[in-house]
């Protein structure tokens, strides 16, 4: 098994990377990430199958799709090296009771159902561009029920780091909400939150960037062994 994905060459994504990259050395692991021109949030979150279907053909092993904004806590292999699936991934279940896929973490075994699948998946999102990445995976996975083997993996692989999880007490691979970065500061810098900051008032998203910088830096402490 390899881990795989993408980042932009943004700042932003750039620095989340190299988190990831320095994590990944750290537990023992093979991977292979690309690095595309920065654009919008959906031209680049619609890339995901295509890299994943790229990384299969090359490699022709399993492999591990893990969001570049990903810290991992410890080596994987023993989670996924006898996983008798064809893919591996969480669901969150949502208020309503409905569950929805979540594509920050997915493993896919090789084989010829899973390239069917992925094709599948690219085929999803250009039929319905309504649809985020994961929401098209979602869809593909629902079109092969009853043919398709799905493990589910447990939160503790799609930890977002200031969430709380009442089943899991240690994460496994944490992931780092990057987007924070751009869409706090751009919500932060709207005529109302200014007024709010200026009158002394809380705002919500200046507490997010800051939880998310926190918990970096201490991801960074990690790694340097203080």
């Amino acid at each position: 098994m390899i881990i795989i994905g993408y980042y932009t060459t943004d700042s932003v994504y750039q620095d989340s990377y190299e988190l990831l990259e320095k994590s990944l050395v750290r537990v023992g692991h093979r991977f292979d990430y690309k690095a595309i021109p920065p654009s919008d949030w959906k031209s680049v979150t619609d890339l995901k199958p295509r890299v994943v279907l790229e990384k299969l053909q090359q490699y022709q092993e399993p492999v591990l799709y893990l969001d570049a904004d990903a810290f991992v806590h410890e080596n994987l292999d023993k989670y996924f090296e006898d996983k008798s699936c064809d893919i591996a991934v969480n669901f969150l279940k949502k208020k309503s009771g409905e569950e929805e896929l979540l594509s920050g973490t997915v493993y896919f075994d090789y084989n010829d159902k899973v390239l069917q699948l992925v094709q599948l998946w690219i085929k999803t999102g250009l039929d319905n561009p309504e649809l985020n990445d994961q929401q098209s995976l979602q869809k593909a996975v629902s079109e092969y029920e009853g043919e398709l083997s799905v493990f589910r993996l447990s939160s503790a692989f799609t930890y977002i780091f200031d969430w709380q999880y009442p089943d899991v007490e240690t994460p496994i691979i944490e992931h780092m909400q990057a987007s924070r970065e751009i869409y706090c500061l751009r919500r932060m810098s709207s005529l109302k939150n200014k007024l709010k900051k200026m009158l002394g008032l809380k705002v919500s998203k200046e507490e997010m960037l800051t939880r998310r910088r926190k918990r970096v830096a201490e991801l960074q402490g990690l790694l340097s062994g203080e």
